[in-house]
């Protein structure tokens, strides 16, 4: 039983001993605070409870779609078919609802014109997720999909910033893409909204009906779209694989009757996938395992470190604790001194862990938060502080079990009997050698570790994409001219994009002529998205005669700018001409992936193109480099891409090479669009250097982490290596220079320690080579894919070979470079 008067013992003991305080609070504080950060966030993603009621009934349904070889062409792609089954749920459900994400559009009904996030849904989602509303209300069944009622519920945080929080907002009328809806409620602040697609999407601002989703309800019936969900919450939550496969058939036969009279989809499987609500959010965390992972081994590295402090401070409390003994002490009252002191470290170091681990959470929560889902919450909750204390009071337990058996009451009065001459209690040097081990067996399996994450991470980072980034802007532009009336003949909707098409090429003339800007075009997208790969989808025949036969490919609709603008090298052919591109001519530039795909030759040039679909053959007259689709991806190149003259349908994106020191506004943008149309105006400018950074972020997160970890494992572990091999060269100082007198050279000394201090370092990294070797095979039976470099692991072994080098010749640097005379003096 520890009293106050222990306490206050160990605190006097400690003051007498402040360095060495100090580093077993530094030391334990830092890697526990890392340890327990890392707890929280792997915590928070992967076992925290979700703050909705209910939430393991809540189930999340998309699709995986199969080629017919079996490829996967989409793991989480919803088909259209769903909207048709929507009012017939299945009898397992309580509630079910849609959600389908639009993107940003302009509030035209405000001054200013602010961007808003815009997603669309049906009334049971927010009564699934339990949308708190702090004015008006929530949708309700008046309406539910197919009711047509052009209603709106804001955000809190939107409401207070560009409507000054209006107290007479409900029933107010807001204008988003050319249609007007009234403001049925005020969502508050504190709703947490799933992130369905990933965090990159950010929170929603305003939540409209499914109905007025227009690009959703465009897409045929034998599509899908990856931005639409159906949301389920069951009677029952053991009853999810049961849901799964009776909603499986009945999508897949509806699928099949919708795409009966497509032959190029023949042989699709759609398969139905009801994931629950946790598995679909957590997605995949084998990062943030790798990271927690991580921080366990360097506080491992950091308790063998604070081991060799213990033993050594042992070693120094034998005479104290001796005439202790002499005195009638017990062996319960020396552990209890003991215990109090270790106890006081520990709890210091706790509360630097948590300053630590708050620290930490803030710089993920700032400079992560891209890849951090919003209903996640980094501060610290009672599961955090539970894991600190539980974590501290192991410690503190290990680590006295470990000093209790130094204090064997026979020993002490041996020591006490002995002292003054020599033969006091030390640690011995089986200790010493397999803290060494230790050390260095824990180092090496993390530095290897971080080390191939670290080279894979560069690698990708610097790997070259094909195509130039930097000084490149996306300009998303409106359109605020009404959306042709649906009874217009084709050929009069045609002439209306063909009038908007010419109207963006005079912007975009226009811009050509900015002194800050270098070049400028018009296409459908950026090869550099934020939200993943441009372009839309073109299923492309190999052969005419093989309806069958089809390549997934990319197209992107643009100009005779667009490939210069962003330097990708044109191979073989040419590319546009500006009558082509004005006449919208049936020509291509294709990949160069995809010409070999047509042709093992790669030689297409003058062939045709022909694709799924009433689109006419065009012309193949150029091959361009491959470049690498940015979705964070990178090391995976596209296999197909397809350029095309400028699709008047699709897209109101200019593209802008900034001279290099100038810069480019909307104000700028604005004048030139509004010189040509009234109805034109900028939404927003995208650094194309930047959405590359974003969409790398994982990389330069993994970068900087491990970075941090290599970083501190090694110095950890030199300081480690150092302590002991220091310390047991001081044992031995009367040893040496008897040595050195009789004639050794430092250089042979030298080496012999080398070849002693050798032995533990090379058994400690054959036990790392075998876990590592195990933990590789492990990995082979899961679906991670782990990219292995010889380098990545060699040089760990060697760093650590030259640190126990560089740590043996410190350690005995300062007896072996004075006369032997200084050594047999124990100076």
């Amino acid at each position: 039983m520890l009293t106050i008067k222990d306490f206050s013992t160990a605190l006097y003991g400690l003051s007498k001993a402040k360095g060495y305080a100090a580093t077993v609070i530094v030391t334990l504080g830092v890697t526990l605070g890392a340890l327990v950060a890392m707890f929280n966030l792997n915590y928070q993603i992967i076992a925290a409870p979700l703050p909705y009621q209910e939430a393991d009934k809540l189930l999340v349904g998309s699709a995986r779609w199969l080629d017919r070889n079996g490829q996967v062409l989409s793991e989480r792609t919803l088909p259209q078919v769903m909207l048709q089954m929507y009012h017939q749920p299945s009898t397992s459900l309580t509630d079910h609802g849609l959600f389908a994400y639009a993107g940003t559009y302009t509030l035209r009904d405000l001054p200013d014109a602010p961007l808003a996030d815009i997603a669309y849904t049906t009334p049971g989602f927010m009564r699934m997720y339990q949308m708190p509303i702090l004015q008006g209300r929530a949708f309700d069944n008046t309406e539910e999909l197919d009711s047509q009622l052009a209603v709106a519920v804001i955000s809190e945080q939107f409401w207070r910033a560009h409507y000054q929080a209006d107290p007479a907002m409900l029933e107010r009328q807001i204008i988003v893409d050319d249609r007007q809806f009234r403001v049925v409620g005020i969502a508050g602040a504190e709703f947490k909204q799933p992130d369905f697609y990933g965090p990159l999407m950010g929170a929603v601002d305003v939540w409209l009906p499914l109905d007025f989703d227009r690009p959703l309800h465009s897409i045929p019936a034998r599509s899908g779209s990856p931005f639409l969900f159906y949301l389920a919450k069951l009677a029952d939550p053991t009853q999810r694989q049961q849901f799964e496969q009776e909603m499986r058939p009945q999508i897949a036969s509806r699928w099949l009757e919708t795409s009966a009279d497509t032959p190029s989809v023949a042989g699709r499987q759609v398969i139905f996938q009801a994931h629950s609500l946790r598995d679909f959010l957590a997605n995949d965390d084998t990062q943030t395992l790798f990271m927690l992972a991580g921080a366990l081994v360097l506080l491992l590295i950091a308790a063998t470190n604070v081991t060799n402090l213990l033993l050594s401070r042992a070693v120094k409390q034998q005479r104290s604790l001796c005439i202790q003994a002499a005195l009638g002490a017990q062996h319960k009252h020396l552990f209890a001194q003991v215990l109090a002191e270790l106890s006081c470290l520990m709890f210091a170091a706790m509360l630097l862990a948590l300053g630590v681990a708050e620290g930490v959470s803030m710089l993920l929560h700032r400079y992560s938060s891209d890849l951090i889902p919003l209903y996640i919450q980094l501060g610290f909750g009672w599961s955090s502080l539970a894991f600190a204390i539980v974590g501290s009071l192991l410690l503190t337990l290990a680590f006295a079990a470990l000093i209790s058996r130094r204090i064997n009451m026979q020993a002490l009065q041996q020591t006490l009997q002995s002292s003054g001459k020599g033969s006091g209690v030390q640690v011995s040097q089986r200790a010493r050698q397999l803290l060494i081990g230790a050390q260095v067996m824990f180092a090496a399996i993390l530095l290897v570790c971080s080390a191939q994450v670290l080279l894979q991470s560069i690698s990708q980072i610097n790997k070259p994409v094909g195509f130039a980034s930097e000084d490149r802007f996306q300009v998303y532009t409106e359109d605020t001219t009404p959306y042709p009336a649906a009874n217009l003949s084709a050929a009069e909707q045609d002439a209306i994009h063909r009038g908007r098409k010419d109207q963006m090429m005079q912007v975009r003339d226009l811009l050509q002529q900015h002194p800050a800007i270098a070049m400028a075009a018009f296409a459908n997208g950026a090869p550099a998205s934020f939200y993943g790969p441009s372009g839309d989808r073109l299923m492309v025949l190999v052969s005419p005669d093989n309806p069958n036969q089809l390549l997934d490919a990319r197209i992107t609709h643009t100009d005779q700018y667009f490939m210069a603008l962003f330097n990708i090298d044109l191979l073989a052919g040419r590319g546009f001409t500006a009558q082509e591109v004005s006449s919208r001519a049936p020509v291509v530039v294709i990949s160069e992936t995809l010409a070999r795909a047509l042709s093992p030759d790669g030689q297409v040039l003058g062939q045709f193109l022909h694709s799924q679909g009433n689109q006419p053959p065009a012309e193949i007259i150029g091959i361009a480099a491959d470049w690498y689709a940015a979705d964070s991806e990178l090391a995976k190149p596209e296999k197909y891409r397809v350029y095309s003259t400028l699709n008047p349908v699709f897209g109101r994106s200019l593209l802008l090479q900034v001279k290099p020191g100038q810069q480019i506004d909307k104000s700028a943008i604005n004048a030139a669009l509004t010189s040509v149309s009234p109805n034109y105006r900028v939404n927003r400018i995208v650094s194309i250097a930047d959405n590359m950074t974003r969409l790398q972020y994982d990389n330069y997160l993994a970068l900087s982490i491990t970075s941090a970890l290599v970083l501190l494992s090694f110095v950890l572990a030199a300081i480690g290596i150092y302590g002991v091999l220091s310390y047991s060269v001081q044992l031995r100082r009367f040893e040496l220079g008897v040595r050195m007198a009789i004639g050794a050279r430092p250089a042979t000394i030298l080496r012999q320690l080398l070849g002693e201090n050798l032995k533990p370092v090379l058994a400690g990294l054959v036990l790392a080579a075998l876990a590592l070797a195990a933990l590789w095979l492990g990995l082979q039976h899961t679906s991670l894919m782990v990219e292995l470099s010889a380098g990545g692991f060699s040089l760990p072994l060697l760093l650590i070979v030259l640190l126990t080098v560089l740590t043996s010749l410190l350690s005995v640097w300062g007896i072996i470079r004075k006369p032997a005379i200084y050594a047999l003096q124990g100076q």
